[in-house]
């Protein structure tokens, strides 16, 4: 296929869609996973000191 073809001026090769895909995946887990984890996890600690000293 030529690239200067004007019938394929809006090709993109199938191996250059997910080039961001990783990115993505670590952005989402840095952002959304990894604060809902520290929340979860300080919530256990508070309610195991509390059942500890109540």
């Amino acid at each position: 296929m030529n690239r200067e073809d004007e019938t394929h001026k809006y090709y993109y090769p199938v191996e250059g869609r997910t080039d961001g895909a990783i990115g993505g995946a670590v952005a989402f887990i840095a952002i959304i996973l990894v604060p809902a984890g520290l929340y979860a996890a300080w919530n256990i600690v508070a309610a195991w000191f509390s059942a500890l000293f109540s």
